[in-house]
């Protein structure tokens, strides 16, 4: 039997040759004993390659052009209102003329009784006024010198060799 040798198999011959590759080893007429025989390889593609796309086919005959018109549309959302407009001018008349002067005094009427004595419930005291204005402040001219030694008084300021120390009393 002659196992067909080839550079570039054909995917559909490959099979073949395997297997006539493999029965002439298994029957034992090359070399020695052969080994266990290996796991199954993977299968193969189920399908080919897909071929190139066939040409377009015709168009179509082109339909009727008759239609029914849809129904009216929902009206459009309302407008803002405008701005308001300017205000008018006044309709106020000219001023009508002074009147004259009426006389200078009239007569002085009758005094009138006197009405009785009595003494009325003493009020609250009212409310306290607002505080015056602060008055004009002058210049301050008064140098404070403290004292060199301790003058023994509690919260009293001295120097204490040319360090400011407060007096523990």
């Amino acid at each position: 039997m002659a196992i067909l040798s080839s550079r570039n198999y054909d995917r559909n011959m490959l099979g073949n040759v395997l297997k006539q590759v493999v029965d002439v080893i298994n029957s034992g007429s090359v070399g020695g004993p052969t080994g266990v025989t290996g796991p199954t390889g993977a299968t193969g593609a189920l399908t080919g390659f897909t071929g190139n796309t066939g040409p377009s086919g015709q168009t179509g005959p082109t339909g009727t052009n008759v239609s029914v018109p849809g129904p009216q549309g929902p009206n459009g959302v309302q407008g803002i209102t405008g701005p308001t407009g300017n205000t008018g001018p006044a309709a106020t008349g000219a001023a009508g003329a002074i009147g004259a002067t009426g006389p200078a005094s009239g007569a002085t009427g009758n005094t009138g009784p006197t009405g009785p004595v009595g003494t009325g419930v003493v009020g609250n005291t009212g409310p306290t006024g607002a505080t015056g204005a602060t008055g004009p402040t002058g210049n301050f001219t008064t140098i404070l010198i403290p004292p060199t030694s301790d003058p023994h008084l509690a919260g009293v300021v001295w120097i204490n060799a040319g360090v400011v120390t407060v007096s523990a009393g």
